[in-house]
């Protein structure tokens, strides 16, 4: 994901450039300069991490029979 950022945002900066286009290079220079940071999010998205624990896992549950007299 590095790479093509880095490949995109240096395409942005040359177009930029060969057109005088303030917007593309600012564009462009977010792009390098995440590549070359390594800032951003990754391939799993700027989610937050799960918890280790199993959700799934419940704690055992005791139920007390109620009876009506």
């Amino acid at each position: 994901m590095r790479i093509i950022r880095l490949v995109i945002g240096g395409y942005a900066l040359i177009e930029a450039y060969r057109d005088q286009d303030t917007l593309m290079g600012l564009l462009g220079l977010v792009l390098v300069g995440m590549a070359i940071l390594n800032a951003g999010c990754g391939a799993q998205g700027c989610g937050v991490p799960m918890s280790k624990s199993n959700p799934k896992e419940t704690a055992e549950i005791e139920y007390e029979e109620v009876h009506s007299n």
